[in-house]
């Protein structure tokens, strides 16, 4: 039986254009937004982003650039 691994760089890069939350490691913050692209730090390019704050709504910041070695989470959007 062949067990195939899926890096997490590739999971990363096959959730481009699709909607994704980023729990960064800054008090606790989530970002929710379109991912638009990535690269090989990790590093998001994100549209469409809103800030999250305890899990309450907080500011519309659209497009954002967030850098791979502040997040602590990246998950997509269900």
């Amino acid at each position: 039986m062949a067990v195939s691994i899926v890096l997490p760089i590739k999971k990363v890069f096959s959730l481009v254009d699709s909607k994704i939350v980023v729990e960064i490691k800054d008090e606790k913050r989530k970002f929710q937004g379109r991912l638009i692209a990535v690269d090989e730090y990790l590093n998001l390019h994100m549209d469409e982003t809103a800030e999250y704050v305890d899990n309450q709504r907080g500011r519309n910041l659209g497009t954002v650039i967030i850098r791979g070695n502040n997040i602590l989470t990246i998950s997509p959007l269900i």
